[in-house]
C-alpha cells in the first residue's frame, strides 16, 4: 500500500517518470546496437570473398586448360 502512496505522491511521480525515460533510453539504444550490429555483420559477410575464389578458380581452370594444350 504504501508504494501505491509513494508513486502517486510528487516524488514518487517524479522517478516514476525518471525510470520510464531511463527504460526508453536502454530500449532505444538496444534496439540501434541491433540494426547497427546486423548491418555490419550483412556488409562484411563471406560473399565477397566467395566471388573472389570462385574467380580465381575459374582463370586458374582456364590457364590450365591453355597451358595443356600448348604442351601438345
Amino acid at each position: 500500500m504504501s508504494l501505491i502512496i509513494k508513486l502517486l505522491s510528487k516524488r514518487g511521480q517524479v522517478s516514476m517518470e525518471i525510470g520510464i525515460l531511463i527504460i526508453a533510453t536502454i530500449t532505444v539504444s538496444t534496439i540501434a546496437i541491433y540494426y547497427y550490429i546486423n548491418n555490419y555483420i550483412n556488409l562484411n559477410s563471406n560473399a565477397p570473398q566467395k566471388a573472389v575464389n570462385e574467380t580465381i578458380n575459374s582463370l586458374s581452370n582456364v590457364s590450365k586448360k591453355y597451358s595443356n594444350l600448348m604442351k601438345q
